[in-house]
C-alpha cells in the first residue's frame, strides 16, 4: 500500500514520509508538538500532501516558481525560529522548564470578572443576531437560510459574534487547577467555556470560529494539563472532521440538504461516502490551488495591484472605519483574495501571497523569518515566566500557523481587538511578564528541555486538571472553512 501510495502519488508519499519522520522524532525524544517550528512544518507538509491526492481536478501540480515560494517561506519560517532559538541561548535565556504552579501572585477574581467584559462583546452580536433572524440560527425553521457567508443580514453583527473564542481563551485560562489556586472560579469558568461555545454555535454554527473556541483549549491544556500525544491528535483530528461534515449538512452544503428537517439517516442515505470527503478536501486543497493559480495567472486577468505595504495594516485601518473604503478606492482584494480565487467560494490563500502584493519577493522571505523570530520569542518567553498573557498569545498564534492561513490574523480587526481584551485583562489582573519566585521545591518539577527539540521529561507527572473570519459586514469566519 505504501508502494502504490509512492508510486501513484509521488508527492504525497513524500510529504506523508516527511511528516512522519518528524512526528517519530517528537514522540522518541517527546517533544512539544506545539512549539512553532515543528507545527508549522507538519502543518505544511501534511496539508500539501492531502492537497496532492487531487481529488478535485482544480488542485494541479506546482508549477516551478510556486515550489520556491512554497519552500523558500517555509524555510525562512524555520531560520527565524532557529536564529531566535540561537540568540535566546547566547543571551542566557533558560532552558530548563518548570512546570506551573498555582500563580498566588495573580489575581484569578479579578481576571475572572473582566472576562465577563468581553462575554458582553460577544453578547451584542449573539442579540444582534436575534434581533434579525428572530432566534439564534440554529434554532430557526430553515438555518441554511441565514449562513451565507457573504450575503446574509446577520453578519453585520460577525464583528461581536465571531469573538467568543476569545471569551472561551479567557475563561479557559482560568479553569486549570495547575495555576489557578481558587476552586470554585476553576468550577464558574469551566461553566462559562461551554455556555459560551453552546450559544456560539447556536448563533452561527461557523465551523471556523467553533473549531477555534476548541482549538485554543487544546493548546492551553497541552501545558496547563496533560502534553498531548500522537494519540490525542488522532481522536481531534476525527473530531474535527466529523465537525465540518455536520456543518456543512447545516449550512446545505451537500446538494442543499437541511440536516435540521431531514435528519442524518436520511442524509446518509442521500449522499455517498466520497462526497462527504470531498467538501473537506476543498477547503484543504484551495490554499494550494490558488497559490499557485495566483503566480502564475493566465495572461488574460491583470496582476493584483501593488499594495505599497498599506493592505498589509488592514487590521487596524479596518477597526479605523477606512481599511475597506482603501481597497475599495485602489482596487485591492480583501484579506482572502477573491481576484484569484480559482474555484468560486473557495477563496483562501496563503499569507504568502499577502507578502507578495503587499511587499514584493522580498515579503515573500523577509515576513516568515518575522513570523518565525515572533512566535518563538512568545514561546520561549512563555516557557520560562509561565505568562497569562503569553499563554493566550502563543494559543492564538499557535491557531495561526494551523490555520495555514496567516492572513486570518494580522489582517483581520478581530483579533487585534482580542489582543487588547488579553492585554488588558491581564495586566488589570497582576502583571504580564512577571518571573515565577524562587522556590526550594523546583528541583524536584524541573522538566528539561532539549536545546533542538524543546523535549520535556517530568518528574512530577501528570498534572492534576482539565478557529477571523470576517472581514466588514461581508467577511465571516465561514471563509476559512
Amino acid at each position: 500500500m505504501l508502494a502504490q501510495l509512492v508510486t501513484e502519488f509521488p508527492e504525497t508519499g513524500i510529504m506523508f514520509a516527511l511528516a512522519a519522520f518528524v512526528m517519530a522524532v517528537l514522540f522518541l525524544y517527546r517533544g512539544n508538538f506545539f512549539s512553532p517550528a515543528p507545527l508549522y512544518f507538519l502543518v505544511q507538509v501534511m496539508m500539501l500532501g492531502i492537497a496532492y491526492t487531487k481529488l478535485y481536478p482544480a488542485m494541479t501540480d506546482f508549477h516551478l516558481n510556486t515550489w520556491l515560494v512554497w519552500i523558500g517561506g517555509g524555510l525562512c519560517f524555520l531560520l527565524g525560529c532557529a536564529a531566535t532559538n540561537c540568540v535566546w541561548r547566547q543571551l542566557g535565556g533558560t532552558i530548563a522548564y518548570v512546570a506551573p504552579k498555582p500563580m498566588q501572585w495573580y489575581n484569578w477574581k479579578l481576571h475572572f470578572l473582566l472576562s465577563f467584559s468581553a462575554f458582553a462583546f460577544f453578547l451584542i452580536g449573539v442579540i444582534g443576531v436575534i434581533s434579525v433572524a428572530g432566534n439564534l440560527v440554529l434554532l430557526t425553521k430553515n438555518p441554511s437560510t441565514w449562513l451565507d457567508g457573504q450575503n446574509s443580514p446577520v453578519l453585520k453583527f460577525s464583528f461581536f459574534f465571531t469573538s467568543s473564542p476569545m471569551v472561551v481563551a479567557l475563561f479557559a485560562l482560568s479553569s486549570f487547577k495547575s495555576i489557578n489556586p481558587v476552586k470554585w472560579i476553576r468550577t464558574a469558568s469551566k461553566l462559562m467555556v461551554l455556555l459560551t461555545i453552546c450559544l456560539s454555535f447556536m448563533t452561527f454554527p461557523s465551523r471556523g470560529v467553533n473549531m477555534i473556541c476548541v482549538g485554543l483549549i487544546i493548546i492551553l491544556a497541552n501545558y496547563l494539563y496533560k502534553r498531548l500525544s500522537w494519540k490525542h491528535m488522532g481522536v481531534i483530528f476525527v473530531f474535527i472532521l466529523a465537525f465540518f461534515v455536520i456543518v456543512a449538512y447545516l449550512k446545505g452544503q451537500y446538494g442543499g440538504t437541511d440536516l435540521a428537517e431531514d435528519g442524518v439517516e436520511a442524509v446518509m442515505d442521500k449522499q455517498t461516502m466520497r462526497t462527504i470527503g470531498l467538501l473537506p478536501y476543498k477547503y484543504i486543497s484551495n490554499n494550494f490551488w490558488n497559490l499557485d493559480y495566483a503566480f502564475n495567472i493566465s495572461s488574460d486577468k491583470d496582476e493584483h495591484p501593488w499594495t505599497y505595504g498599506i493592505d498589509a495594516f488592514f487590521g487596524f485601518t479596518q477597526l479605523m472605519r477606512i481599511g475597506v473604503g482603501l481597497q475599495e478606492s485602489f482596487g485591492w482584494d480583501s484579506p482572502f483574495n477573491e481576484r484569484v480565487a480559482k474555484v468560486g467560494g473557495l477563496n483562501t490563500i496563503p499569507y504568502l501571497w499577502d507578502a507578495y502584493k503587499d511587499f514584493g519577493y522580498p515579503g515573500i522571505f523577509l515576513l516568515p523569518f518575522f513570523f518565525g523570530v515572533l512566535f518563538t520569542c512568545v514561546y520561549r518567553r512563555m516557557m520560562e515566566t509561565h505568562s497569562p498573557l503569553l499563554y493566550l498569545l502563543h494559543a492564538v498564534f499557535s491557531l495561526w500557523i494551523i490555520l495555514w492561513n496567516f492572513t486570518t490574523g494580522y489582517k483581520q480587526g478581530m483579533y487585534w481587538v482580542w489582543m487588547g481584551f488579553f492585554f488588558m485583562i491581564c495586566s488589570c489582573s497582576g502583571g504580564r511578564f512577571r518571573k515565577l519566585p524562587a522556590d526550594s521545591s523546583v528541583p524536584n518539577e524541573v522538566a528539561v528541555e532539549n536545546e533542538g527539540d524543546n523535549q520535556i521529561t517530568s518528574k512530577g507527572g501528570q498534572r492534576d486538571d482539565a478557529a477571523g473570519e470576517q472581514e466588514g459586514n461581508h467577511q465571516t469566519a465561514d471563509n476559512i472553512g
